[in-house]
């Protein structure tokens, strides 16, 4: 990146899991560029936010954790607290892929390697790990999708959401289809950390799997759906869902939504999260929701 005169660094290069330094990030800060990514490990955007200090000092803007999910979950967070007027004491977010959302092997040596992390609740405003692919239930995803298994699995906005926005009970499920996917990323969490947790191990496996895999996503499609449940103290109940056609087209539509919020200079230097971009919100949905067979917000 040195001696380049780049309007913006895009980091879209996963899986993230398994990595210790936002290497990219920093690389940004020395030269000056702005930088966005679709990170959606817990722990290094942790590392990444630590890194707002040197951003702020070089007047560098950074969005860490941008995309569809996360990203723009988040903003259905934030959208979801503000209707209930900031009292918030209970989120749920649901996730679904069809297939590998076309993808490919990424999402697959992704979720494998997911599987290796105990996933990051909130109970009553303190951190708890869980059982990764837990907790297995159906969740409506309304029309296009309807009711689909989901399973506890790790993304970076329930830490996210509970450091800037404040909420006390937060947790994270994801789910895809056709359901043996699902039964088999169940019986593969058992393996060793070892294995799973092995970056080059689960690669191999995602890429000799493909044959099957892309056979199979040309029989289920690559629906992508999100759905946000909030609750206040007093019981009332938010519901937001969004679904796109084709996962891969809504991350890409989404990402360019927050690269423009940078480019059109929108956003202050600093390393921010999704969930503290309340200014840019409404832009980015309004680019967001082009595609989108089900806009329930």
């Amino acid at each position: 990146m040195a001696n380049k005169d780049w309007a913006l660094v895009v980091h879209t290069a996963g899986p993230f899991q398994g990595i210790q330094r936002p290497l990219l990030l920093e690389e940004a800060v020395r030269c000056g560029t702005p930088y966005v990514d679709v990170c959606d490990d817990t722990d290094l955007c942790k590392a990444a936010k630590e890194l707002a200090p040197d951003l702020e000092e070089a007047k560098v803007p950074a969005i860490v954790s941008a995309g569809i999910w996360p990203g723009v979950s988040a903003l259905m967070v934030c959208e979801a607290v503000e209707r209930l007027s900031g009292d918030v004491e209970d989120v749920e977010m649901c996730f679904y892929t069809a297939g590998t959302g076309g993808a490919g092997p990424t999402i697959v040596s992704a979720t494998f390697l997911l599987l290796a992390e105990p996933p990051v609740n909130f109970q009553d405003g303190c951190e708890v790990r869980v059982e990764p692919w837990g907790n297995r239930r159906l969740v409506d995803f309304g029309r296009e999708v309807g009711k689909q298994y989901v399973h506890l699995l790790d993304e970076p906005e329930v830490y996210t959401c509970h450091r800037c926005l404040g909420i006390p009970n937060i947790s994270s499920s994801f789910g895809t289809a056709p359901d043996v996917w699902n039964l088999m990323f169940g019986a593969a969490r058992f393996l060793p950390k070892s294995v799973l947790g092995n970056r080059g191990l689960m690669q191999a496996l995602a890429n000799f799997s493909m044959p099957i895999i892309s056979a199979v996503d040309r029989l289920v499609g690559a629906t992508n759906a999100m759905r946000v449940d909030a609750r206040s103290s007093s019981g009332e109940v938010v519901t937001l869902r969004i679904t796109h056609p084709d996962l891969e087209d809504c991350v890409g539509l989404a990402t360019a939504a927050f690269c423009l919020e940078v480019l059109q200079d929108k956003v202050p230097p600093g390393a921010w999260f999704p969930a503290e971009m309340a200014r840019n919100r409404a832009s980015i949905f309004h680019r967001v929701r082009k595609g989108s067979i089900n806009w329930e917000m």
